[in-house]
């Protein structure tokens, strides 16, 4: 039998807290979850969270003195005593796109050479949409690299429509 991965016991503790956390309570508890990750990374906080003599007691007081729903505390506190507290950020991205996927939401990832105007990004949003069936959240970033054209991320596919692209399927063509 094989030893779990991070992703697999990241899946495996947040499918657990998806399923307790009542529907209507979770995209809020998932906001929270976000937050209290967010004061967890403040470097004198996660100095102490993290450094391997810090008690289990003491990052219990910590996740307590956040005053966070119950269900999210008691769960802070399962992973705490678990020792699984290196996993949370990988956790709070499961736990976010389980919300997301329960609301029929999805997150596209648009990379471009050049920013974007919100015109385009409109179009762009409503043609993912229409193609997925679901509701689109956009992500954007810019990459130079790529020359122009854009790359787009969207449930587990790449549609790779930069010149970046282009020119190397160009040279394979060329080369064949």
């Amino acid at each position: 039998m094989s030893k779990p991965n991070n992703t697999q016991i990241a899946k495996r503790y947040a499918q657990a807290f998806f399923d307790v956390v009542t529907p209507e309570a979770r995209a809020t508890v998932s906001d929270e979850f976000k937050q209290a990750l967010i004061v967890l990374q403040d470097p004198q906080i996660k100095r102490t969270f993290t450094h391997p003599r810090t008690s289990m007691n003491r990052k219990s007081e910590l996740i307590r003195l956040m005053n966070l729903s119950t269900a999210l505390e008691h769960f802070l506190l399962l992973i705490v005593e678990k020792n699984r507290d290196q996993f949370l950020p990988h956790i709070e991205q499961e736990f976010a796109a389980l919300v997301l996927k329960s609301q029929h939401i999805t997150v596209a990832e648009i990379i471009s050479a050049v920013e974007l105007k919100e015109q385009t990004l409109k179009q762009l949003q409503l043609q993912l949409e229409q193609i997925s069936g679901k509701t689109v959240q956009l992500s954007t970033s810019l990459d130079p690299k790529i020359g122009g054209g854009l790359i787009i991320k969207i449930d587990g596919k790449v549609i790779d429509g930069s010149i970046a692209n282009s020119l190397q399927r160009f040279q394979r063509s060329l080369s064949s």
